[in-house]
């Protein structure tokens, strides 16, 4: 098992459609200057998934590390955004197959981070724990195509899960945080969300900044009135969020500490990948 190879390379129209219908778990990477940021964190969450559904993670870090490496170099892409799936068919007994697709990453518009994008809270709700536990990233995405049938206007960013309870859990593919009083305030676990890794190390450098930091139960009311509010993912990183549900936050633009936190995660990805 620790030797395992994770496979080969496909091109979207060789990708073999078995693999759509078949039990799957992934993780999405984001790839600078083609090295791959929190790898390892990654890998341990994609291990945590694999573990839940009863599986195996067949492919050692290492190994699957190196492969990584390989597929950013024969992508050619500076920047990429990559998604690792493993896929298990339930009729044939084996360790699982891996597809790693590397997407030449395109970022957002700069506009966005300028002004901060608006969020609209679901009619679907997460679901509760006790049917399916956010934290597998499973790639049956079935709860964000239902969100998104939800939207019912142009200009949504995000589209933002209430639990069975009416508490805040997460956006369809974002962490959600609010700032109150300079204190950094975010959904629990227990709320089922799933641990975004952008989301630790935002909570790592608010730390380091000083900030006070909890993981609570929120309610939409506690979004409403919050000085500011962001989201976080793989792709956007740090992302203001200055209208949630028609109601504008705070003075309506990026906050101080958004803006700060934002520099703080690009900063950290320079110093830990060596980027000038």
């Amino acid at each position: 098992m620790e030797n395992a190879a994770p496979g080969d390379f496909f091109k979207a129209e060789e990708l073999p459609l078995v693999f759509l219908d078949e039990v799957s778990v992934f993780e999405t990477l984001r790839i600078y200057s083609k090295r791959a940021f929190r790898f390892g964190e990654h890998y341990q969450r994609l291990g945590e998934s694999c573990r839940a559904i009863g599986k195996e993670n067949p492919f050692s870090e290492e190994a699957l590390g190196r492969w990584v490496e390989e597929g950013i170099v024969e992508s050619g892409f500076e920047g990429v955004l990559l998604r690792l799936s493993l896929h298990w068919d339930p009729e044939v007994e084996g360790d699982g197959q891996l597809v790693g697709i590397f997407r030449n990453f395109e970022a957002y518009p700069p506009s966005l981070y300028e002004k901060g994008i608006a969020v609209q809270t679901t009619v679907s709700r997460r679901w509760t724990l006790k049917a399916q536990d956010p934290r597998i990233k499973a790639s049956q995405f079935v709860s964000g195509v239902l969100a998104t049938i939800d939207k019912t206007e142009e200009g949504i960013h995000e589209l933002l899960f209430l639990g069975p309870s009416g508490t805040v859990a997460e956006g369809t593919i974002s962490n959600i945080f609010i700032v109150k009083h300079k204190r950094l305030l975010t959904p629990s676990v227990s709320s089922g969300i799933l641990k975004g890794v952008t989301r630790g190390v935002v909570m790592e450098i608010a730390q380091a900044r000083g900030f006070s930091t909890q993981e609570t139960f929120l309610t939409r009311h506690e979004l409403y009135t919050a000085d500011e509010c962001f989201m976080t993912n793989t792709s956007s990183e740090v992302l203001a969020v200055t209208s949630v549900d028609h109601r504008r936050i705070g003075l309506g633009v990026p906050g101080s500490v958004t803006l700060t936190l934002a520099k703080d995660f690009k900063d950290k990805i320079k110093k830990e990948l060596g980027m000038k």
